[in-house]
């Protein structure tokens, strides 16, 4: 693809995301108005347009939302996902678990030293907003990896067959001295003329675009040759700036929710869009009602008072004493505030419920003075909103940033040799926060209601607990509740442990069988020797 033709096909994209454009920009005005510059572009010195805000009621459930949704998905303060290898014989091996765990703790550090936190809290705004949410991730010399959300306003996404985002173009002005310090003369010939006229605040459009790859060299492996190509392009002089390449995809896309016809996703604040701009509205009425209550109107005489009027306290004003005149008094209002204060309440709790406000208190609400039946019901309740937003979450965004920093540490020689037997296998990601082991919760609740009729069934027939494995049994709940593999023994020695433990009560058993055997044996001698004849003996 060359530059005239990608500079073609951008104009195309922008023409299919107008629509969207226009719809993002208004649900910024009212829910996130420090991005409120998609169509609406801000100045150099810009000043966050207000007029129309009377009501933070969206604005703050937006923040409640993204903060539950890090606080309970990507918590930086304990592991929030595992490694597990798809071939699960696999994890029968104490060294493989061993090395899984090592795997994990480095790339939780790595995430944890990066910017990583900061960018995930901005994602969960801009999806519970825009729908779409998109973080770039590179590579960097100082903390490994570096992540980049980027400007819905910026980006335009193309999807495979199977529904993936593989495609993005990204237009977006650097000023004249950033692209020269990047770039230098590569930059174009604006540029270079800019910086020659000491333009440098002169802003110039770049258009970036990460494709897949479709012609590549056999056998090379250099950065024209990967997968994923990334181009630099100047638009202005429709100049090829720089070429380079990705080994996988390195933008993780993200859709709240989304329809199969549509490459957008679909956010709570479209959701409740037409309450959030009524709640605005109702706020405004009930503001100026009473405003007209605490500071009325006044009704004044056709004649007789001097103007201009002092309204101010103790203020005097003059009246002609020729003219006979009606008393300067408050023109009196019948504004209901109480009917105005129950309707915005009502629009209120309904936002808040789009959001997941009731949701993400009702966990934190969540004590240690709770049963578990009751901690359990509570989740389960609140999963069935949450499950699928989580599910696209954990395939779209963290599954890619996960594999990408998995390779990227693995090139770079940070992760330890891994044993033997998984050379050349694939591994899963498994999630182990609190809203993913909530999905998996009512596994742990049907299992112990099915041991519980297992345990009355055997008090009738114990021979059905045959059927039972306990071994597997603790293995899905270790898995459910992501615990450390180290407490569970290798298979292995789980075997020797009972082969010993066999060999033991064996002996056991058997010193047993001698004793009785050898007081059977004294008791029998001493009846035979009761039931000898008198004298029998001399």
């Amino acid at each position: 693809m060359t530059p005239e033709e990608a500079i073609r096909r951008l104009q195309q994209l922008e023409t299919d995301r107008s629509n969207w454009a226009s719809y993002w920009q208004d649900l910024a005005n009212f829910c996130l108005p420090k991005k409120a510059n998609i169509v609406e572009k801000k100045t150099n010195n810009p000043r966050l347009d207000f007029h129309h805000l009377f009501d933070n009621t969206a604005i703050n459930s937006l923040k409640i939302m993204s903060a539950g949704f890090h606080s309970h998905l990507t918590n930086p303060s304990t592991k929030w996902f595992g490694l597990k290898m798809k071939d699960k014989n696999l994890m029968t091996e104490k060294a493989v678990k061993v090395w899984l765990q090592d795997v994990e703790d480095i790339i939780f550090t790595t995430l944890d030293s990066s910017n990583f936190d900061s960018i995930m809290q901005e994602f969960y705004e801009d999806t519970g907003v825009f729908g779409t949410g998109a973080i770039f991730e590179e590579e960097d010399i100082q903390d490994k990896v570096r992540f980049t959300m980027l400007p819905i306003g910026e980006i335009f996404i193309e999807e495979d067959y199977q529904g993936r985002v593989n495609r993005i173009f990204r237009k977006f002005e650097y000023t004249v001295q950033q692209a020269y310090d990047r770039w230098g003369d590569d930059a174009g010939q604006s540029v270079k003329k800019a910086i020659a006229e000491k333009s440098f605040n002169k802003t110039v459009a770049i258009l970036h675009w990460i494709v897949p790859r479709e012609k590549r060299v056999a056998g090379k492996e250099d950065a024209l040759n990967m997968p994923y190509e990334s181009k630099w392009i100047n638009i202005a002089d429709k100049h090829l700036i720089r070429e380079s390449g990705f080994e996988e995809f390195p933008v993780a896309v993200g859709r709240f929710w989304k329809n199969t016809a549509e490459r957008w996703g679909f956010s709570p604040a479209m959701g409740v869009l037409a309450d959030i701009k009524m709640i605005n509205a109702e706020k405004k009425i009930l503001i100026r009602a009473a405003m007209k209550i605490t500071d009325p109107p006044l009704a004044l005489p056709q004649q007789g008072f001097i103007m201009p009027l002092n309204l101010n306290p103790s203020g005097l004003n003059y009246y002609n004493s020729q003219t006979k005149s009606d008393a300067l008094q408050p023109l009196l209002t019948k504004g209901n505030i109480p009917v105005g204060i129950d309707m915005i309440r009502d629009v209120k709790e309904s936002i808040e419920e789009g959001f997941f406000v009731p949701l993400f208190k009702a966990f934190s609400q969540i004590t240690k003075q709770m049963t578990i039946p009751e901690v359990q019901r509570r989740i389960s309740e609140n999963m069935v909103l949450l499950g699928p937003v989580v599910g696209r979450f954990t395939q779209e965004v963290f599954d890619p940033i996960i594999i990408r920093t998995f390779n990227i540490l693995f090139r770079n020689g940070f992760l330890p040799e891994p044993p033997e037997s998984i050379q050349g296998q694939e591994f899963d990601v498994v999630y182990i926060s609190l809203l993913a082991k909530a999905q998996r919760a009512t596994e742990i609740v049907s299992l112990e209601k099915t041991l519980v009729t297992v345990g009355q069934v055997a008090g009738v027939l114990p021979n059905v607990l045959d059927k039972i494995d306990g071994d597997k049994i603790i293995d899905i709940v270790v898995d459910i509740n992501g615990n450390n593999p180290e407490i569970l023994r290798d298979q292995k020695e789980v075997e020797i442990i009972r082969q010993q433990r066999a060999e033991q009560q064996a002996k056991i058993d058997k010193q047993a069988d001698m004793k009785v055997a050898a007081e059977i044996a004294e008791k029998v001698g001493a009846t035979e020797k009761n039931l000898q004849p008198a004298g029998a003996g001399k």
